[in-house]
């Protein structure tokens, strides 16, 4: 079941679908995860795979090669799926704070 789960996942399915997919529930497909350290490695190594799949769509969307893929719908799928976020840049913007002489002189004037 291991190289199933691997072969399927490979194809971007996710845990969910790969459990229907094998026959199982998706409660059963979890508890496998606990109990069978090598199907929690090939979940884990399948996880991975399926990532790359559907980055590798996104790259060839992205790039023009794949005309079928939607990127606005593709950046969504992957922020929901693999906790994808925007990068937030921050600008810090410091100015001379005056000390407390220069305040009272420019006070004064």
């Amino acid at each position: 079941m291991c190289d199933q789960v691997k072969d399927l996942m490979a194809e971007g399915l996710s845990r969910k679908a790969t459990s229907t997919e094998l026959g199982i529930s998706y409660k059963t497909f979890l508890s496998c995860i606990d109990k069978h350290e090598d199907f929690a490695d090939a979940v884990a190594q399948a996880d991975v795979l399926a990532e790359a799949y559907w980055e590798d769509k996104y790259i060839k969307g992205a790039l023009g090669i794949n005309k079928d893929v939607q990127p606005s719908m593709l950046i969504m799928y992957m922020k929901n799926r693999y906790h994808w976020r925007d990068r937030q840049e921050q600008t810090v913007i410091a100015e001379k704070i005056p000390t407390l002489d220069e305040w009272l002189e420019d006070r004064d004037q």
